[in-house]
Order: structure tokens, then C-alpha cells, then sequence
């Protein structure tokens, strides 16, 4: 590690920001994996990123707020939404380490339709939803795609499995996080302060830089972690075992800009 990972984030961008957003109520839980097993879910020019001897998959789930795309004013509650993520710890060659998301699950059709267009993120709709009580955290999403893209073909799912019994997969997340003391070690710092996104998009994979002041991670208690998501992208078992690292976040700001084309 030639830089110190809580600085990461915090290097200027490069271009004008792009977005800008206030992150809340954010849950970092990541397990350790081979990296051979994952390098099939990662980008051309990427590599999964070995840190502490591992590389790594997450579930990051958080509340986003005060979304603006400057030089715009705040979208107000239009900006305003969860998302609940799977993604795998990347580096490119240039010794960028960022993250690939696998999906992001939210309800913003906005956002879904923002990222596809332009920047490559694989947003997906879901219902998703937040609650915070005291030191509790939680978050929640539930996949409708053919709902939101076929709303006829769904009801006539919906008639067939009630007839025969038969369940679709949910591919739902729901975890729920108590926040802890301050955790303040190196591996804290590489798991959650990543330089910015790695996204595949049409032929090309395309570098999206971030940057947000340094942020405070807190131990996490898990409280309940379930769902089928990880089996639609690639990952099954994934919540089958406690997370290897479980971390909160309470709060950031996060803006994001053109970092170029990785290859």
C-alpha cells in the first residue's frame, strides 16, 4: 500500500464532479474470498484487490441524500433513496483501487435509468428501505423487475405460481446492523475508503473517481443478515456465514468524476 487508504478519497478529482451526495446510515459488510473464484465478476484491466491476504465481496447499504449534479441545485426528494449494493473489491493497473459493483438496488427509476445510460453502473429496481433507531441500522430491498418492465407478464406470473405453488426468488437483501465503539485500523480504512468505481460499459471499462473526507467506521453487531440477492449476481451462498468485517459509517459526503478509460 504505497498510499495510506484513508487518504485515498480524499485526493482531488480530477474533473468536475458529476454527482454529489450525502451518504447515511451506511453498513459495510465484507467477506473474505480466493481471488482466482472472483475474477470472472470483475472488469477487463481489473483484478479483485488482495487485501490482508484476501480478496474481497461486499454488501454495502446505505441512505442516499441531497443528490445534486452540479451545477444544479439539490434534486431534493427526487435525489433522495437506498441503495443496497454487491460488490467486489477491484484494482486496475494503474494501482487505482476501486470497487465493481455487481448490482445496486434501489427504487430511483431516475438514478437506474442515469447510470445505465452514462456511467455503467448495473442499477437494478428494487423496493428498498430504510430505518435507523438509536445505534440500530437498517436496510432492506426487494426485486421487481418484470413488475416495473412488464407489469402484465408479472400478474400473469403472479396467477401461475399461486396455482401450481411455486415460488419465484425474491432476490431481496435485509440486514440490520448495531453500531459499536469507533474502529480505527488499517483494514477498517481498506475495505471502506475505496478511490473510486471500476464499471463496465458497452466494450470499454470505464474509472469513476470518489472522494469524501476521511470517514469514521464503527464496529458493527450483527443482528440479522438474510436474502437471496447474492444468487442473482453471480455470488450464491454468500450470506450463509457471518460477515468477516462489519462496519458503520454514520455519515459522509461523496462526490464523483471522470477518472478515464481503464481499457
Amino acid at each position: 500500500m504505497t498510499q495510506p487508504s484513508w487518504t485515498r478519497a480524499a485526493v482531488p478529482l480530477l474533473h468536475r464532479p458529476v454527482t454529489q451526495h450525502a451518504w447515511e446510515d451506511i453498513v459495510f459488510a465484507h467477506w473474505r474470498h480466493d481471488p482466482a473464484s472472483l475474477q470472472r465478476l470483475v472488469p477487463r484491466g481489473t483484478r479483485p484487490d488482495v487485501v490482508d491476504g484476501s480478496a474481497w465481496v461486499g454488501l454495502s447499504a446505505y441512505v442516499f441524500r441531497e443528490t445534486r449534479v452540479p451545477p444544479f441545485p439539490s434534486a431534493g426528494r427526487l435525489g433522495t433513496m437506498t441503495e443496497v449494493t454487491i460488490e467486489v473489491l477491484t484494482v486496475d493497473d494503474q494501482g487505482r483501487r476501486g470497487v465493481t459493483y455487481r448490482t445496486v438496488d434501489t427504487a430511483n427509476v431516475p438514478a437506474i435509468v442515469a447510470a445505465h445510460a452514462l456511467l455503467g453502473v448495473p442499477y437494478t429496481f428494487a423496493h428498498a428501505r430504510s430505518r435507523r433507531r438509536g445505534e440500530a441500522v437498517a436496510h432492506r430491498s426487494v426485486r421487481h423487475p418484470t413488475r416495473a418492465l412488464h407489469p402484465v407478464r408479472w400478474a400473469r406470473s403472479l396467477r401461475q405460481e399461486r396455482s401450481t405453488g411455486t415460488a419465484r426468488p425474491k432476490h431481496a437483501a435485509s440486514v440490520r446492523v448495531t453500531a459499536g465503539e469507533v474502529v480505527d485500523t488499517p483494514l477498517a480504512a481498506e475495505l471502506t475508503t475505496r478511490a473510486g468505481i471500476h464499471a463496465r460499459y458497452l466494450t470499454q471499462t470505464l474509472f469513476w473517481q470518489r472522494q469524501h473526507p476521511p470517514l469514521t467506521t464503527r464496529a458493527g453487531r450483527l443482528d440479522r443478515l438474510e436474502g437471496d440477492l447474492p444468487d442473482a449476481v453471480g455470488m450464491p451462498g454468500l450470506f450463509d456465514r457471518e460477515p468477516d468485517s462489519l462496519l458503520v459509517v454514520d455519515g459522509t459526503t461523496v462526490r464523483y468524476g471522470w477518472g478515464g478509460v481503464v481499457r
